[in-house]
């Protein structure tokens, strides 16, 4: 007998995959119970509402995320401030994991705009997934933790907007020039000062 909280997995499961392949925006719980194999009733029955829905599901794309960067991270181990921030690049841009960071910003589109509602918990979830990720493996760093720490809202937002740019235009290149110098211009800029001491008369 299939207890109801494995039926809420499996389902759950097939939500995510459908919402990876067709997105968010035109999300009806009818159509997609039929591309999941249930009904809309039994949806509402194991998860409330849409927004919960899309919430847990959500959820089980952050954990994918977490999961998928701390395998990559333990296989590199980057020692530097640099290393760390395009390892994480090369790994997000990877065509099989672009889907989920397709999704997520979809989904915040679709939030600023009002057209899902989320609990500010799930909203700060959403934001959060990074600063949490990349702030614990740049505090374990040999070298730029405390660059990364001076200057995480900068780098976070010039990732994000750059994996945005990247998703939507294609161009590799471009982007991943822009992160490695944004990058090291910050290294740099932290070794000039100890350069210039050294000159000092």
């Amino acid at each position: 007998m299939t207890l109801p909280m494995d039926r809420r997995a499996q389902l759950l499961s097939r939500i995510v995959e459908a919402l990876l392949e067709r997105g968010a925006a035109d999300l009806s719980l009818r159509p997609l119970a039929e591309r999941v194999g249930t009904s809309a009733r039994l949806l509402i029955y194991h998860f409330g509402s849409k927004e919960q829905l899309v919430a847990a599901a959500l959820a089980e794309v952050r954990a994918h995320i977490g999961a998928s960067l701390r395998t990559r991270a333990s296989e590199v181990q980057p020692q530097t401030l640099s290393a760390l921030i395009m390892m994480v690049w090369a790994w997000a841009t990877e065509t099989r994991n672009q889907p989920y960071f397709r999704l997520l910003f979809e989904v915040d589109g679709l939030a600023m705009f009002d057209r899902l509602s989320f609990s500010d918990e799930v909203r700060r979830a959403n934001s959060d997934v990074w600063i949490t990720l990349i702030d614990r493996a740049a505090g374990r760093l040999a070298q730029g933790g405390e660059l990364f720490s001076a200057h995480s809202t900068l780098i976070l937002g010039a990732f994000s907007g750059l994996l945005q740019e990247r998703l939507s235009t294609g161009d590799e290149a471009r982007t991943t020039q822009a992160l490695r110098t944004l990058v090291d211009l910050i290294t740099q800029g932290a070794a000039a000062p100890t350069e210039q001491q050294g000159h000092r008369p």
